[in-house]
């Protein structure tokens, strides 16, 4: 399969996840989670097939892109975690080392900070470090999600499917409000 058409098939997965994760937390109002999930996750499918080229997910994709692996494993991993799955909890002081740690390297990408760590995204020898990196975080806190996102990035980088920075399939702007949400219900 072409770069192209994975990159679209990519989009399509990308896409029914996130409308499947609306659904889900829609119908997760009124259902139990064992119907709300697989209805949410169908519901998501028909609607990026279907409405692909409509107007607002469209403007999904560009407001939201771009199209990486962090976003669906992380709408995966909760709704794993609402069937019942046993899932680690990020701890509170993880989550704020990471808030602290993304920002600054949003703040460098953006050149508020002398050095860009975001072109390191395009190298190999700094991209294998920081998997392994994320691969031993990981398997020392005891979870699978972080190495599984960490190489499912990588390979979708390698494969060239979607960007051509490592960063954009790991690493989503969106994850600064969400990161700092769950932190401030935690105070709660």
């Amino acid at each position: 399969m072409g770069t192209r058409r994975m990159t679209g098939a990519l989009t399509l997965i990308w896409l029914a996840s996130l409308t499947g994760w609306l659904a889900w937390l829609i119908l997760g109002l009124g259902m139990q989670a064992q119907i709300a999930v697989p209805l949410g996750l169908a519901l998501g499918l028909v609607a990026a097939i279907l409405l692909r080229d409509t107007l607002p997910l469209r403007g999904a994709v560009a407001l939201l892109g771009p199209i990486g692996a962090v976003l669906p494993f992380v709408i995966l991993r909760q709704m794993a975690g609402d069937l019942g799955l046993p899932i680690a909890p990020f701890g509170s002081l993880e989550l704020l080392v990471f808030l602290g740690l993304y920002t600054a390297f949003l703040a460098s990408a953006a050149g508020a900070l002398p050095v860009d760590l975001y072109r390191l995204g395009y190298a190999p020898i700094p991209v294998a470090a920081f998997v392994l990196a994320l691969c031993a975080h990981g398997l020392a806190q005891g979870m699978v999600f972080v190495p599984l996102l960490a190489v499912t990035g990588q390979a979708m980088w390698v494969m060239g499917w979607g960007s051509s920075n490592y960063f954009d399939h790991i690493l989503h702007p969106a994850l600064v409000p969400a990161v700092a949400l769950v932190l401030l219900l935690r105070l709660f």
